[in-house]
């Protein structure tokens, strides 16, 4: 069950949160007490906007529960479709370097990773080329 507490999403828009009948410390989204709350992509993007790469990467990655593993998974499972090669050990020390902003992926990769975690290029904060084939 998500919980938010007070003073985090309540502060920013209060007429959406209501408090809790069982635990007036507990804030759940207006309307019911709901197992997941729905976020909309522009307050998504919102709450990555000003973060670089490597943190927006680690954080859309974090949100779906994945290890850099699992990550790099789905990576190699959708660019057999597109003609990838790399070796799951390779994208998993990509994934490393680009989180901890060592390095940046190329188009095919920002393709990817945007792919794999349901997200846009955009989402990423990268610049996206539109004359790229995917």
């Amino acid at each position: 069950m998500t919980m938010l507490m007070a003073d985090s999403a309540e502060s920013a828009h209060p007429e959406r949160y209501t408090e809790s009948a069982d635990d007036p410390r507990r804030v759940v989204p207006a309307g019911g007490d709901k197992s997941a709350m729905q976020v909309s992509r522009s307050e998504e993007n919102s709450a990555l906007s000003g973060l670089s790469f490597g943190r927006r990467l680690r954080r859309l990655r974090m949100r779906q529960g994945w290890t850099q593993l699992v990550l790099a998974q789905r990576m190699r499972d959708i660019a057999v479709d597109h003609g990838g090669t790399a070796e799951l050990i390779s994208l998993k020390a990509m994934i490393s370097k680009w989180e901890n902003g060592h390095k940046e992926p190329d188009e095919f990769n920002r393709r990817l990773l945007a792919a794999a975690l349901g997200a846009t290029v955009a989402d990423l904060g990268l610049a996206e080329d539109p004359d790229f084939l995917w």
